[in-house]
């Protein structure tokens, strides 16, 4: 067949194409190919922005030993049947995940301009104090009365006879005590919490 074109005169060739461009089937196929040009221009670019990025990422060593590294790192792994469990209800997980990161996010936007600012951060700090004090006086307070007792109640050498009990049980402090103690109780009972 080669010897055959090669006898040919340039004439007879021309003819042979022009007879080839005129069948229908040729025609529509060299116009799809005309209009997927700028297709196939865009599909070369990219393969060549590809092939150039390949190429400067080999030429990298730095880049090439990191990426070893992690290969190797990776590939020490056990994928054993814990892990790739452990895996699934990870990724089975992510919807949720992905929720509480976002909800993080929106209260880590809101705090963190308070927190950049120092006059945010004193009123604050401020306006912790103004709650917290009174309980923390309150506490205070109860520590020391606690305190107060317990040296009382060290320094005191007579022993409480029955009689003695007697006396205190007509104290309206242990009364209130009792009967918060007994009503406590009775409420426990019938929500059937204490058996």
């Amino acid at each position: 067949m080669d010897a055959e074109i090669k006898q040919q005169t340039p004439t007879q060739t021309s003819d042979q194409w022009v007879e080839e461009l005129a069948k229908p089937e040729v025609q529509d196929a060299l116009t799809t190919l005309i209009q997927k040009l700028p297709e196939i221009k865009e599909a070369i670019n990219k393969a060549e922005q590809g092939i150039a990025a390949v190429s400067a990422f080999a030429s990298d060593t730095d880049s090439l030993n990191y990426l070893s590294e992690r290969v190797e790192r990776f590939s020490q792994l056990a994928l054993n049947k814990e892990n790739m469990e452990a895996l699934a209800v990870l990724i089975e997980s992510l919807p949720r995940l992905a929720k509480l990161v976002a909800l993080l996010d929106r209260v880590y936007s809101t705090v963190e301009p308070l927190i950049s600012d120092k006059d945010s951060l004193a009123y604050l700090v401020d306006t912790a104090k103004v709650v917290t004090t009174p309980v923390t006086d309150r506490v205070g307070e109860g520590v020391s009365i606690v305190k107060e007792a317990k040296e009382r109640a060290a320094r005191k050498t007579e022993t409480i006879s029955i009689f003695g009990l007697l006396k205190l049980l007509k104290e309206p402090a242990v009364q209130n005590g009792l009967k918060f103690t007994q009503s406590l109780l009775e409420i426990l009972s019938e929500k059937k919490i204490v058996k």
